[in-house]
């Protein structure tokens, strides 16, 4: 047995969620697994009655998470950061 992908999540436990990581080893990319990982991560949360799912994207996913149903930037919100 091997790993060949996760997808990992945080919350609130009440209202949002933030996905974190969708990892899918190389060869295995192309082929509906990630999008099965976000979908099964989407309905567990969604099962949990959390409403507001969020995440961090790189550009060059954006068109994938957006296949999902996400949209960049609603109602203008930014992400900030702190780097101590």
């Amino acid at each position: 047995r091997r790993l060949i992908g996760m997808a990992r999540a945080t919350s609130d436990h009440a209202f949002n969620a933030t996905i974190w990581d969708v990892v899918l080893a190389t060869e295995f990319q192309g082929q509906g697994l990630g999008k099965a990982l976000c979908e099964q991560l989407i309905r567990t949360l969604l099962a949990r009655d959390i409403g507001n799912i969020t995440l961090f994207a790189d550009g060059a996913v954006v068109p994938f998470y957006k296949n999902l149903g996400f949209v960049s930037d609603p109602e203008g919100i930014k992400g900030m950061f702190l780097y101590p």
